[in-house]
């Protein structure tokens, strides 16, 4: 289990993600295909699509690797195209070349092995794909462009926001 408890997470969280999904939106991201959203916590991200933005139609999955969060966001799933897994953004269970788009939001610094967690992403991405990837800039020392030079810094939106495409 995580430092906040999977309960109360989304009444202390919701308006920051919530703003952070808006950037997301305004940096041209699309939400089509098939989506990886590794560290989904409570599926905020699915909940600000689908009330925000409407039915994409895309295959959504929920990654995180705490049961509670994921039992919270089973309650929010209202459709057969969205598959919640517990696992580790370190260390994705997936095939390579599955998802458009990856995302994973305010994980970067309080994930242990950065490093592999971006080779997994880069892996699990199809060809023509984007990953972002965010985190509070007082959580990380280190870039995900120090780790993997095709990131880029695109901006801050409460996180600092970096992208990748394949």
């Amino acid at each position: 289990m995580g430092l906040i408890k999977p309960e109360i997470y989304d009444s202390l969280y919701r308006d920051e993600q919530f703003t952070k999904y808006e950037c997301l939106f305004e940096l041209g991201v699309e939400f089509k295909g098939t989506i990886l959203d590794a560290g989904c916590g409570t599926a905020l991200l699915y909940e600000y699509v689908e009330s925000n933005r409407g039915e994409t139609g895309a295959k959504y999955v929920c990654l995180d690797p705490d049961p509670e969060m994921l039992k919270i966001a089973g309650a929010k799933v209202r459709s057969p195209l969205i598959i919640l897994i517990e696992g580790y953004a370190e260390e994705l269970p997936f095939r390579n070349d599955a998802f458009d788009l990856i995302v994973s939001i305010s994980t970067w610094g309080v994930l242990s092995r950065t490093p592999s967690m971006l080779k997994d992403l880069k892996s699990a991405l199809r060809m023509g794909g984007v990953i972002v990837v965010t985190g509070h800039p007082k959580t990380y020392h280190v870039k995900p462009r120090d780790v993997d030079e095709s990131f880029f810094y695109v901006g801050q939106c409460i996180d600092d926001f970096y992208m990748a495409t394949r």
